[in-house]
């Protein structure tokens, strides 16, 4: 089942956290930290949902979550240089290592659609590394198309 997150129920999250913020930090410890507390995370969470970001869960029969997608609803005014313009974020997707090739992501992803077209929203964007095949693949399968690319130098 998909649902919403509550805001009392950050701390489930916890543990889907724990393991996207691993792969990325293996592959990046120069960016991502590894050392957060539980109490950092749940605010991060909370602070979010305040901001008029929602979380959908993905839910087994027994109310463990099996996956999380952290969606930014983003509203852009007009500047001299770009259209007015309104997307959502796909900020984070996590499907627990013990569920994944199970349809979770696309769940989660489909879930996310169905609230974008009832809230006005016709596109979301998201920013996925190159070490990320689970994520890149997920992405290609419900229809994205890479935008650009992002290039990185450290100097020195």
């Amino acid at each position: 089942m998909i649902r919403f997150l509550r805001a009392d129920e950050v701390e489930k999250l916890l543990p889907l956290s724990v393991q996207v913020n691993a792969l990325h930090e293996a592959e990046h410890p120069e960016q991502y930290r590894g050392d957060a507390t539980p109490e950092d995370v749940m605010g991060f969470f909370t602070q979010k949902l305040s901001e008029g970001a929602r979380v959908f869960v993905a839910e087994g029969p027994d109310g463990a979550l099996k996956g999380f997608l952290l969606a930014v609803p983003v509203v852009r005014e007009a500047s001299p240089f770009l259209h007015p313009a309104r997307h959502v974020e796909l900020d984070q997707i996590c499907v627990d290592e013990t569920c994944r090739a199970q349809g979770v992501g696309k769940a989660l992803v489909d879930a996310m659609e169905n609230w974008m077209r009832e809230n006005d929203f016709l596109e979301w964007k998201s920013m996925v590394h190159g070490f990320n095949t689970h994520s890149q693949n997920l992405m290609r399968r419900q229809g994205a198309e890479v935008l650009g690319l992002r290039y990185r130098k450290v100097c020195d």
